[in-house]
């Protein structure tokens, strides 16, 4: 209730503000204003406020207002100013009752009807507003008529266009959030289908591994050579690792499941289009860039446009590569460039950046587990080393290989070469 008044009132000050852009098209105390956009519209966009009730309060608004500025500016009496403003309360009053009951709130969806509505109440509002002032023969009836015909659809085609245009820039802002937070759900999707990849892998090594125990367990159970207890002590501690190794796979399993769970059903997007992964990640690092104030230079380039269902595992992929091209980069002028293009029956990927590079003497070594050359030097925190072997093994997953090229001095280019018949494919976005 409380913010309902308060609505109303707001309507009712805007309203009386708005009122004093304004001009005498008779040259009398009848004048025509912008007050009648303004109030029409806040109808419009607070749409749960009682229009009656409004109008009422809007009416006393605009006579308070305007037999102030009277008193205080022009040193009218209270009660001349009160005579010569009632009209403009009236005008609101009858004004509020007519659009009421043409339900024109209806109408706004319907710009012709809803102008009709509008004109049809704003004439008769007006010429109420004559007799009661007593000016409705000052002019000729043609020449008061089309005045305020064309003034009445003036105001009202106003007020059907910047309700609109309110209406669909907030569309246009309720979608551009809606894209934002889809492309940041993607992207973590594509991080939790990656580490889904890398427990499932795990657990098929945990296997391997347990089968490996369990078969220890057996050659050492028919081996003769060493003692008894030595035997005996082998078989045990073979035994518990083949059932810790199996607790350990029934406990990634649940991962695996309840994350899989969690990740929207894998056939919600089919494919998407690789302009639409660049963008999706495009916007992401922009953000990203922003927020750790970096100044680096990203571009994306697409040779041939295609979709793919793969589209996960190459955002993970990618999103690897570039967040260590940025990492790479210190100079003013650094850049970051992701290219894309079909070459015989693969497609390749080419990320490069003009960061610090990487050493010759290491160019063998970096797609070894724990291999890194990362170090901060304010924490003591040492990187995993595991980036671009994740990356590796999705691009196996995927049949495809990466490759360094540091034959230019200066610039670092990595390769990603994915098989045209797994990535590219035909169907619905």
């Amino acid at each position: 209730m409380k913010s309902r008044i308060k609505k109303m009132l707001m309507v009712g000050l805007f309203t009386a503000f708005m009122g004093q852009v304004n001009f005498y098209p008779f040259r009398t105390d009848f004048r025509i204003t912008v007050g009648v956009v303004m109030f029409t519209f806040l109808l419009l966009y607070f749409h749960s406020v009682p229009i009656v009730a409004t109008s009422i309060i809007t009416g006393i608004s605009v006579l308070l207002m305007r037999v102030g500025i009277d008193v205080f500016a022009n040193a009218i009496s209270v009660d001349a100013a009160f005579y010569k403003h009632i009209p403009a309360l009236l005008y609101y009053i009858s004004y509020g009752i007519i659009i009421d009951r043409a339900g024109f709130r209806s109408l706004f969806e319907k710009p012709i009807y809803f102008i009709v509505a509008l004109t049809t109440a704003d004439i008769m509002s007006n010429f109420l507003e004559l007799i009661v002032r007593n000016q409705s023969n000052i002019k000729s009836f043609d020449e008061i008529f089309s005045t305020i015909m064309l003034t009445a659809m003036i105001r009202s085609s106003l007020v059907l266009a910047l309700f609109w245009i309110i209406k669909y820039y907030s569309l246009f802002i309720t979608k551009e959030e809606h894209q934002k937070r889809y492309k940041e759900l993607l992207l973590l999707t594509a991080k939790l289908k990656s580490e889904v990849f890398f427990l499932k892998k795990s657990m098929q090594d945990i296997e391997g591994a347990m089968v490996k125990s369990y078969s220890i367990y057996n050659t050492l159970k028919e081996s003769d050579p060493i003692s008894k207890e030595e035997l005996e002590g082998l078989m045990a501690d073979s035994l518990n690792l083949s059932i810790d190794i199996h607790e350990i796979k029934k406990d990634y399993n649940r991962i695996v499941i309840s994350m899989e769970k969690l990740m929207p059903a894998s056939d919600l997007y089919k494919t998407m289009k690789m302009s639409e992964i660049f963008e999706t990640i495009n916007d992401i690092f922009t953000r990203y860039l922003e927020v750790i104030n970096k100044d680096v230079s990203l571009s994306f380039e697409i040779g041939t446009e295609f979709k793919t269902s793969e589209y996960f595992i190459i955002i993970s992929i990618l999103n690897n590569m570039i967040q260590n091209s940025i990492e790479a980069c210190y100079r003013s002028d650094s850049y970051v460039k992701v290219m894309c293009f079909m070459q015989a029956n693969i497609v390749v990927f080419n990320i490069e950046d003009n960061g610090k590079g990487i050493k010759e003497k290491d160019s063998e070594l970096i797609f070894e587990p724990g291999f890194t050359t990362k170090f901060n030097p304010e924490t003591g925190q040492i990187s995993t080393g595991l980036g671009l072997t994740h990356i590796k093994m999705l691009l196996e997953y995927l049949n495809g290989n990466v490759s360094l090229d540091n034959n230019t001095e200066g610039i670092t280019r990595f390769r990603l070469e994915l098989p045209i018949d797994i990535i590219i494919c035909e169907g619905d976005d």
